[in-house]
């Protein structure tokens, strides 16, 4: 039983850090090939409807990889000091 907690915990950080970075990978309001050649340059333009709606979604899968990580650690600790 010991076993298998750690590896869920692992599991769980693991996929909690992969969705965490793909919300901050994701959020970027360079153009990434002219910013590679150093004529990099920001634009940000009005938001649309979709783009708002967009953007809370990936929050809140950020948020939700936060949470699994957090639970994948817990489950950790608590694998580790298990009998």
């Amino acid at each position: 039983m010991k076993t298998h907690m750690n590896a869920a915990g692992v599991a769980l950080s693991a996929l909690g850090a992969f969705l965490v970075w793909n919300f901050v990978a994701e959020l970027n309001f360079a153009n990434k090939e002219s910013y590679l050649k150093g004529q990099g340059s920001i634009e940000i333009l009005d938001p649309s409807t979709e783009d708002i709606r967009k953007l809370r979604f990936k929050i809140g899968i950020s948020r939700l990889g936060l949470a699994l990580i957090l639970v994948g650690g817990l489950l950790q600790v608590v694998g580790t000091y298990m009998d």
